[in-house]
């Protein structure tokens, strides 16, 4: 890419051109980012954009800067940018964006539109988008970028409204050629239509995410106005728009490239003080009933009522006589691996001083090169020296760094990632350095080692089965025994299994690929407890293509219950969320049943406060996909409250290697379910970057939250939030607050309704 690409594509990241109002604006290892509440960010890698010309106007339009930038501006345009361009001009822009990007396609080009037959006339927006899908084709931008976004049209246009204003008058070009489009770079063509059509439906798909803009703006009823003279500056930011459709995605790294302002420093320096107090807390909650203690240096032969005599194992901790109002507590500094099997009432908290007590689903240090051998026929895989669950994901050197792993298809066996149809070669599909594969296949249910009513994850013996195979680890230094210090595996068993009326406090939980603590028709608190590395492994394998649909949530309580909070933890790298409470329904080609059973679940007094979040995909999620009492029970929630948390970075970190799925992560993740609640407040919160928005719901007005006090920090031209608009269809925002640009303010009013929020500005 040449290097003025690169200087185009930051400036235009950082600026935008006014959009209408209800438009679309609508392998290596990972290495483990920076602390997120360190108050110095970390530094900026991509160079700096080139500074504006003395000459160039401070405040004008970012793409018409961005085109100044590569040259594209035709001779006498800015003399008035509200006059109709003209075609030679036009085809002047796209010819040297095509030089730009790819010289050699110039001439397909020119086989396809003649510059010699333009018509006398003013250009149309309809000539406009027909011109840049054939500038497209040549250069390969004709693969869809956007139909996974919710800001993405094509479900929502008027395609009727929108040929109808095709003019049909196109002598510079075959309109009745047909131009191929592809879903993806691996998939079959999509073919729709003549040239103009095919062009409709492209522009509804590909878009220029940098900004969520298609390349015509729309208005707020979605119409793109093609019957229209184009103007020159919707010309110049069609063109740019064309230009910057490249990027598929945000760069993950562009989050930890902004430069905090001392107001954002001080904003990273508090989260950071929460964190130290949340970890360093020395809490331990007394019991009514009889305490028991638990050490490493224990004995299960113990009777566990002292420090000293205290047992030694979860076995004992599981299989012990319990009652209500009974606590357990666990050395500080010690280390436990396994699943906690907790009973109704009771406490599990520290004891001692130190570090909170762990409880670790890895099964052990695979930092041992006795544990390891190469695989036949290779010089760089490495097979472990037994088998194992499904591991989400490996954890080196005590959190610095991770593995990227490959997660196939399985239909009768599992499919290569990288042939489609083929079978899966392990020699073969581990392309990079620290790639591994987790091949737990030695049982199937239904023809697949998960189906969606197996959950598998060792719950208190109700599946004895281990699901378990061989794991296989490229390491390109060698011997990942001999390469690293600690090897800890994430693999497919949830830590706590919770019960009634239990608390979980100052306790460390880390390293699964299902969830931290997962239960249902209970309720149950946590508090001061420190929950990572969780997911990564499949829920289940769908019925219909055999994708792996992944899990992993810190903490997560479902069905119907009084009471449920999480206060006063800090979690980070989450695979899905970090905190969450569900009522999901699944369709029939996932669960493979042609029936649903509906029942009423009613969640109250829902409280998460006090957290802080770092790294996770989406730090609180919230999913009743059913609506209340519309046919098949009540479903909703009463009395949630979210408040004082730091939600940092989310969507970074592990957490942006999404097998099979989009990346596009909010802090407050709704969904587009309805999500009907009562005394639903999102508080005093503060929202720090994300790769997508920093709050998505597609709830109805009556079910949405109310919020207030919260502060917003997002990156120029990120994703504000995506909240439902007037239309019925959701809205992505773009956060777009700078000097002499605020696209935000109203929506921060209007939208959302906090009237006492903060927004920061960008530099």
């Amino acid at each position: 890419m040449k290097h003025k690409r690169i200087v185009c594509l930051l400036l235009v990241f950082g600026l935008l051109l006014g959009i209408l109002t209800g438009c679309a604006a609508s392998g290596t290892a990972g290495s483990q980012d920076p602390d997120p509440t360190e108050s110095q960010a970390p530094e900026a890698t991509a160079e700096p954009a080139d500074e504006p010309e003395e000459d160039a106007p401070a405040d004008e339009p970012g793409e018409i800067a961005a085109a100044r930038e590569l040259d594209l501006i035709p001779a006498g345009w800015e003399e008035d940018w509200n006059a109709a361009a003209d075609f030679l001009a036009f085809d002047e822009m796209l010819t040297q964006l095509i030089a730009l990007c790819n010289g050699e396609a110039l001439s397909v080009y020119r086989e396809h539109v003649d510059n010699q037959a333009f018509p006398s006339r003013d250009m149309g927006r309809d000539d406009a988008l027909v011109m840049l899908l054939l500038a497209a084709e040549p250069l390969g931008f004709t693969t869809y970028n956007a139909r996974q976004f919710s800001f993405c049209t094509e479900n929502l246009v008027d395609y009727d409204q929108m040929h109808s204003q095709l003019s049909w008058d196109y002598p510079y070009c075959d309109p009745q050629r047909e131009v191929l489009l592809y879903f993806d770079a691996n998939s079959p063509d999509d073919p729709v239509g003549s040239v103009p059509s095919t062009a409709i439906f492209w522009m509804q798909r590909r878009m220029d995410l940098s900004q969520r803009l298609h390349f015509l703006d729309c208005d707020g009823d979605l119409d793109f106005h093609l019957n229209q003279p184009l103007t020159r500056q919707a010309a110049v930011a069609a063109v740019v728009r064309l230009y910057n459709s490249e990027m598929l995605a945000y760069d993950p790294a562009a989050g930890l490239e902004r430069q905090p302002s001392p107001e954002e420093e001080q904003l990273l320096a508090d989260a950071q003080a929460m964190k130290e107090s949340i970890l360093n807390n020395q809490e331990q909650l007394s019991c009514q009933g009889t305490a028991y203690y638990v050490s490493n240096a224990g004995d299960d032969g113990n009777d566990g009522l002292s420090p000293e005599t205290a047992w030694a194992t979860l076995d004992k901790v599981n299989g012990a006589a319990l009652q209500r109002g009974d606590g357990v507590y666990f050395e500080r500094g010690g280390l436990w691996r396994g699943q906690l099997w907790a009973q109704e009432g009771v406490t599990y908290s520290a004891y001692g001083q130190g570090d909170k007590p762990r409880i670790y689903a890895s099964p052990e240090n695979g930092a041992d090169p006795e544990k390891w051998t190469l695989l036949e026929g290779t010089d760089n895989i490495w097979v472990y020296y037994t088998d194992m669950m499904d591991c989400g994901t490996i954890v080196f050197n005590d959190d610095e760094s991770w593995g990227l792993k490959v997660a196939p298809s399985y239909m009768g066996g599992y499919l290569s990632t990288i042939n489609e149809g083929e079978p899966f070669d392990v020699r073969t599909e581990l392309t990079e350095n620290l790639m591994y594969f987790s091949q737990a296949d030695s049982i199937l249910y239904d023809g697949a080692p998960f189906r969606y009513t197996v959950m598998d994850t060792c719950d208190r013996g109700e599946y004895p089965e281990e699901v378990v195979g061989p794991l296989y680890l490229r390491c390109d230094e060698g011997n990942p025994g001999e390469v690293f210090d600690s090897i800890e595996f994430s693999v497919r068993q949830n830590i706590v299994l919770p019960a009634d009326d239990a608390v979980f406090h100052n306790l460390c939980l880390k390293y699964t690929g299902a969830h931290g603590i997962f239960g249902g028709d209970m309720g149950y608190d946590v508090s001061f407890c420190e929950i990572g590395w969780i997911g990564g492994s499949p829920q289940y394998y769908r019925y219909d293509d055999g994708r792996p649909e992944i899990l992993g949530n810190g903490v997560e309580c479902d069905g119907s219950y009084d009471h449920y909070s999480v206060t006063d933890c800090y979690i980070y790298q989450c695979y899905d969320a970090g905190v969450s409470n569900q009522d999901p329904s699944e369709a029939a080609e996932i669960t493979g049943s042609e029936t649903a059973e509906y029942r009423d679940v009613i969640q109250r007094n829902i409280t998460y406060a006090r957290n802080v979040f770092a790294y996770n995909d989406m730090p609180i999620e919230i999913f009743f996909t059913l609506e209340d009492d519309a046919g098949y029970g009540r479903h909703r929630m009463e009395n949630v409250l979210i408040e004082d948390n730091y939600f940092l970075y989310t969507g970074y970190g592990w957490a942006s290697i999404r097998y099979n799925k989009a990346q596009y992560s909010s802090a407050y993740c709704g969904h587009s379910a309805p999500n009907a609640s009562e005394n639903f407040r999102i508080v005093n919160n503060v929202f720090y970057l994300s790769t997508g928005p920093l709050l998505q719901t597609g709830a109805p007005e009556q079910w949405q939250p109310e919020l207030d006090g919260n502060v917003y920090v997002q990156n120029e031209g990120g994703t504000f939030v995506t909240w439902p608009g007037d239309e019925g269809y959701t809205v992505s925002y773009p956060y777009y607050y700078s000097a002499g640009r605020d696209t935000v303010t109203d929506v921060l009013r209007d939208v959302l309704g906090d009237a006492t929020g903060t927004l920061f500005m960008n530099s």
